[in-house]
């Protein structure tokens, strides 16, 4: 698992490394441990990691595309969630789904009535039931995707970039105060800046085609979404936490290239969620894996529920044995 999930070594170097040691392996081997491990143990903690997500305050979204031989689609998708910096229980869970549409997150998030942050993508804008919060990354890049290779200073998309960094660098020296000190700071100073800067965009008349026409229109689509950061100072301007566990899993995409079948985008999805939120709680991720197939076999009742409460990657038995 350290191999492909932290290392991102596909499954035909393992055997071919294993094999130099002495130890004959399949792909299917690898892969079936994997599984079993997510069917009698990972799985059930992945469970109660979305269980604790749904009630906390603020939770990140993103998805991306993954290939499984088995689907008769070309892509099916992870979407990956984040708890929010201000959580105390760190969780990132990796859900695959076959399908890009708002039933997925509808169906992952149900119950969930809080802030959920996201890039523009549509289909989050179709769950009514959470407060959805914008992207000042995403809106900033489409301005600056607009200036250009020369990056144009005297454009108008270069002012949009300008408004974006002034934001960002009002909120840099807020990341250490408390959340009601944040907000506070929030309601003086960003929203006055934010409000010129969606006045400015509305004042614009660019040519609806053209890239910088493009950046107008996605930051107005944005506007209501990105004030509602204004709302709470355990919210941040971009969603960039999130998309950092999702280029954690693009970079071992590129190398694993697929999964065979949906099970196996499963569990990869699965045991990534376990090691990433260990990582995230301050575990050393190899003690945490040793330490949870140890322990979890003798459980009385596997599964249990409120027995497994102290093997989540927070609880203070864990982080007493397993912290980095």
């Amino acid at each position: 698992m350290i191999e492909k999930y932290r290392k991102k070594v596909p499954a035909y170097r393992q055997i071919k490394d294993w094999g130099d040691l002495g130890l004959e392996l399949t792909r299917q081997q690898i892969t079936n441990w994997h599984i079993r491990a997510c069917d009698y143990g990972l799985g059930n903690l992945y469970e109660l990691m979305h269980q604790t997500l749904l009630k906390q305050t603020v939770v990140h979204a993103d998805e991306t595309s993954y290939r499984v031989l088995e689907s008769e689609k070309v892509n099916t998708y992870f979407w990956v969630f984040a708890s929010g910096r201000a959580e105390d229980e760190q969780i990132i869970l990796y859900e695959h789904a076959d399908s890009r549409a708002t039933e997925v997150p509808k169906n992952f998030l149900n119950g969930y009535t809080h802030y959920l942050q996201t890039d523009g993508y549509q289909v989050y804008d179709k769950l009514d039931q959470v407060t959805r919060v914008a992207c000042l990354s995403h809106i900033r890049r489409k301005f600056f995707e607009a200036m250009g290779k020369q990056g144009n200073t005297q454009s108008g998309a270069k002012k949009g970039v300008t408004y974006c960094d002034r934001m960002f660098k009002m909120e840099r020296p807020w990341r250490l105060l408390t959340p009601d000190q944040r907000y506070q700071k929030r309601q003086s100073q960003l929203k006055s800046t934010m409000s010129d800067f969606f006045t400015w965009c509305e004042s614009v008349h660019a040519l609806p085609q053209s890239k910088f026409g493009r950046a107008i229109d996605y930051a107005l689509s944005q506007r209501e979404a990105m004030e509602n950061v204004l709302l709470d100072g355990r919210l941040e301007l971009s969603n960039n936490r999130v998309e950092r566990a999702v280029k954690e899993l693009v970079i071992g995409r590129k190398n694993w290239l697929f999964s065979t079948s949906f099970k196996g985008a499963r569990s990869s999805g699965i045991i990534l969620s376990v090691m990433r939120s260990a990582e995230a709680n301050g575990l050393d991720c190899r003690k945490y894996l040793e330490y949870l197939f140890t322990e979890l076999p003798n459980l009385s009742v596997p599964g249990d529920s409120k027995a497994l409460q102290d093997y989540l990657p927070w609880s203070s038995q864990v982080r007493a044995i397993c912290a980095r």
